[in-house]
């Protein structure tokens, strides 16, 4: 499978959250909020996140990493894009069947307007015995006072000879 035609729809995906992020109206903040990765509240949120969406997968626990996103999430992946949690709980049951794992993340940026955020960063992961690299965008919605992913891209680099 090419890796171009994956990218061109990653790239689009990511063009439209930062159109969409651009266009929202401002939301009214509290006096003395602050916003991104200057709220300690979302940092530590995202941070619990992260952590538990690593452990769990690595501990393949397909279940734990699948509650975490939303009813109608979209996890954008190299082998295909999947819709809603029940799907999601499937491609994250067949990735730990085939023992996918060893997953490290390295965030780069988290940035949080009103309910939405977002964090991008770096993965690495163990896949088939290939360690693979790659980048990665998780869009976050607060949703009754727990934020819950909404959307999730992950695009691994190409192979270089």
């Amino acid at each position: 499978m090419s890796w171009k035609p994956w990218l061109c729809a990653a790239t689009i995906f990511f063009l439209a959250v930062a159109y969409a992020f651009s266009q929202a109206p401002a939301i009214p903040q509290p006096s003395g909020s602050q916003s991104g990765k200057e709220d300690p509240a979302f940092v530590a949120a995202m941070q619990k996140l992260q952590d538990t969406w690593v452990t769990e997968f690595n501990a393949g626990h397909a279940d734990k990493v699948a509650a975490l996103y939303a009813p109608d999430a979209v996890l954008m992946r190299w082998d295909g894009t999947v819709h809603g949690r029940d799907s999601i709980l499937a491609e994250f049951e067949r990735s730990a069947a085939a023992g996918t794992g060893n997953y490290v993340v390295h965030s780069l940026r988290l940035e949080r307007s009103g309910n939405l955020g977002y964090q991008t960063g770096a993965y690495n992961v163990t896949i088939r015995g290939r360690i693979v690299e790659g980048n990665y965008l998780v869009v976050v919605k607060n949703m009754a006072g727990e934020w819950k992913i909404v959307a999730h891209a992950s695009v691994a680099n190409p192979a270089t000879p």
